[in-house]
């Protein structure tokens, strides 16, 4: 799996993204995506195809059918191919477990139990009439096995961990050559539980005695008036009665015309409609399916007093026994086969199984409260049931256990806790195609989400050893740009695998990440104009939690620390402060004085910031650029909020130290020159004397700037992940004020 190629088209959000993943070189891709732009709807892509569910690869909000075309080293992808590892799916169980419980040698002997396994409820199918398997609204549906487990109310849903208790069910009436569908279909027990059957097919049966024995040529079960009847037109149709054929009835009922044979069966059915009751049922059960029913009571009558409502369960039972007795031979060298496979998982090491391999790399390194541990093993081994987990809590020497629906009902686990459990049943998966080194694309969204940090790391560490096996390639997605960070760092990911997403003109595109590493390390050795500005934060933050070593040589400001705050904030000085100003402070700080050459000192740093974030467009998504606009925005709000409180001839009031004030623009403004936030203390005054759409408009610049501006190494996610888009629709707001 060297290229794998990607075409896709209205994908789940995703209107275009054609990228070519080249794993030649280095078998990991890390792709920073801020959120709501591709990451979801790319892993949600993969894993419709994952499913085998392509054809549902759409845009669902404008309902557009959508396509994928993925191909790996030229040819299309395989469902087997793809396995994605989404950020959370809280219901997630592993179809891995019973792999890697079992050797080779085991699965052999399974295989040899599932054959015969089948082939007997091919049997037992032929008899009942229900189908092991249909299909019912375009799906696989399950019929015989899950009937036969209802109704002898087993707790294992599986016929394989019942044998033994069939084995030793005898049926009391033996009723096998009765078709189980025929009595226990839908419209057949609405007849039978109906009060008139229930109430007169006793009598129906007494009555017809007595006419089967008033005609001695009749026999119940074997010569019946409708089989009469199949005669009469199997006579007439081959023309038996020419020349002198005959049939003699009883030994002495000469018939030699069909009319005769005729009268004989109008007899009997004359004598049948003179009774209410033979009526009554007759009507009842004059479909196709009742009179299907109505010649299993004549042919067995025995089976009526299993008819009443409250035999039905019991005549359940003894159909599924009497079909298991009349194929014992079958039945007995399955049930010798699974006492065989019985006998090997017994005796099986399961410590050493790969399972609790599997457990034991998520126990030593993922913090949780529980212990696990498959309670129904058996089951799980053979492929049976799914395995059932279960926790067990340990507190002063007490231990309670929990199955995991149980677990799930008290809602214990906190949001990280559940995402461990959902990460342990994807170890499973993933040490199952380890095992079998299976060449894998793992699709990975956002798996460290909502997790702490040493939990966080111990994804790292499991997504490292991951990397290390040639069989594996991944794409890594993430909007957390901390976590992109660390994962492009531990897990070696090459340059050119280190991939931004950004969207211009409805298309997503992937490029190489421009700084490698810290942004800050980039812009500090390449002192242009966009990166001078963009560092005015940073070094801020610098001087703020170190030594201001007082290089400001601006009147009226004697500190760097503010010298720089003058750059944040509209102050009195900010017009007046040069490049050149600053010049010492980056090499002071920042070890570099090297402006490059769209950088003149004389050049008033205010209005490059405005030159500069009036030139950015939809396609400047870099940190730098965020930086900028958001600096922009700032100052001409606050400049429009201060020229407005100036201009205002009335009362302010204001907050200071919790204490109520009052006061005129000028002392306001005078309070306003030593107090931190300026922003927001500027909007809380504006808004008294301000217009409703400008303060909403300001509502935004609070909401999407103030944070953002105040950024160091280790926290400027949030204006990355920030749409360039809505801050530049916030400038141009802003702008018309």
């Amino acid at each position: 799996m060297d290229k794998v190629k990607v075409d896709l088209h209205k994908c789940f959000g995703i209107n275009k993204l054609i990228e070519e993943f080249d794993f030649s070189e280095d078998n990991v891709y890390a792709i920073y995506a801020r959120n709501g732009l591709m990451k979801t709807s790319f892993s949600k892509t993969f894993k419709k195809i994952q499913e085998n569910r392509a054809s549902e690869i759409r845009d669902e909000i404008f309902d557009e059918d959508g396509s994928a075309i993925i191909t790996i080293d030229t040819q299309p992808i395989k469902a087997s191919d793809i396995f994605v590892i989404k950020s959370f799916e809280n219901s997630y169980e592993s179809s891995s477990i019973t792999s890697l419980l079992v050797d080779e040698d085991v699965k052999e002997k399974i295989k040899t139990v599932l054959k015969l396994k089948d082939k007997f409820l091919k049997l037992l199918e032929n008899r009942s009439g229900l189908k092991v398997a249909k299909t019912s609204g375009g799906k696989k549906v399950y019929e015989l096995e899950p009937t036969i487990v209802k109704d002898f109310g087993f707790s294992e849903e599986s016929f394989l961990l019942n044998l033994s208790e069939l084995a030793v069910i005898e049926p009391s009436y033996d009723c096998n050559n009765i078709t189980y569908s025929n009595i226990f279909d839908d419209s057949v027990l609405k007849k039978i539980e109906s009060s008139e059957f229930q109430e007169k097919i006793e009598e129906f049966v007494k009555k017809s005695d007595e006419i089967y024995n008033n005609y001695s040529f009749l026999e119940k079960g074997n010569l019946t008036l409708p089989k009469l009847k199949d005669i009469l037109k199997s006579l007439e149709k081959d023309k038996f009665f020419i020349k002198k054929n005959l049939i003699v009835l009883d030994g002495s009922i000469e018939i030699g015309k069909s009319d005769e044979l005729k009268k004989k069966i109008d007899e009997i059915e004359a004598e049948i409609k003179a009774v209410p009751v033979f009526q009554d049922i007759e009507k009842l059960l004059s479909d196709v399916k009742g009179s299907a029913l109505k010649d299993i009571i004549e042919t067995n009558p025995d089976i009526v007093k299993y008819l009443k409502i409250e035999n039905m369960q019991q005549l359940k039972i003894e159909l599924w026994s009497s079909y298991i007795k009349a194929e014992w031979t079958k039945f007995s060298e399955l049930c010798n086969e699974y006492k065989r496979l019985e006998e090997t998982v017994k005796d099986a090491n399961f410590e050493d199984s790969p399972w609790k391999k599997a457990l034991k790399i998520f126990e030593e390194r993922f913090t949780v409260p529980y212990k696990m541990n498959i309670t129904n093993l058996k089951g799980a081994i053979i492929g049976e049931s799914i395995p059932r987990v279960e926790f067990s809590f340990e507190k002063d020497g007490m231990v309670v256990s929990l199955d995991r629906n149980k677990l799930e009902d008290i809602d214990v686990l906190s949001q990280g806790e559940r995402r461990a459990l959902y990460l342990l049943n994807i170890i499973f998966d993933i040490e199952n195609r380890n095992i079998l080194n299976q060449e894998t694309l793992f699709i990975v969204d956002d798996i460290a989400d909502s997790f702490d940090y040493k939990n966080k790391y111990a994804i790292v560490e499991y997504l490292y050893e991951m990397a290390q096996n040639p069989k594996f390639k991944m794409i890594i997605l993430s909007h957390n740009f901390d976590f992109y960070r660390t994962i492009s760092s531990r897990l070696g990911v090459s340059s050119d695998n280190r991939l931004f997403a950004s969207c211009s003109n409805d298309e997503v595109f992937l490029s190489k990440e421009k700084y490698q590493n810290q942004p800050f390390v980039f812009w500090k050795k390449n002192l242009s104009a966009i990166n001078c500005v963009a560092l005015i934060p940073f070094m801020r933050n610098i001087i703020e939690y170190g030594d201001d070593r007082n290089l400001a040589n601006i009147v009226g400001i004697d500190k760097d620390y503010m010298l720089l705050t003058h750059l944040l904030h509209q102050k009195e000085e900010t017009s007046n402060i040069t490049f050149g100003d600053l010049k010492g402070l980056f090499k002071s700080y920042l070890g570099n004085e090297t402006y490059l050459s769209d950088v003149q000192e004389a050049d008033s740093v205010e209005k490059k910031i405005y030159d500069l974030a009036d030139n950015i467009n939809v396609n400047n998504s870099e940190l730098e650029y965020k930086i900028i606009i958001s600096m922009a925005i700032r100052h001409v709000a606050e400049k429009h909020m201060i020229s407005s409180i100036n201009a205002y001839s009335g009362q302010l009031m204001w907050e200071k130290r919790r204490r109520q004030m009052t006061g005129n623009s000028l002392d306001f403004m005078h309070y306003i020159s030593s107090v931190g936030n300026q922003t927001r203390e500027l909007f809380e005054v504006y808004k008294q004397i301000g217009m409703s759409n400008d303060i909403e408009t300001l509502e935004e610049v609070n909401i999407m700037t103030p944070e953002n501006i105040h950024l160091n190494s280790f926290m400027y996610e949030p204006i990355l992940d920030m749409d360039i888009i809505e801050l530049l629709a916030l400038y141009r707001k802003v702008k018309q004020m």
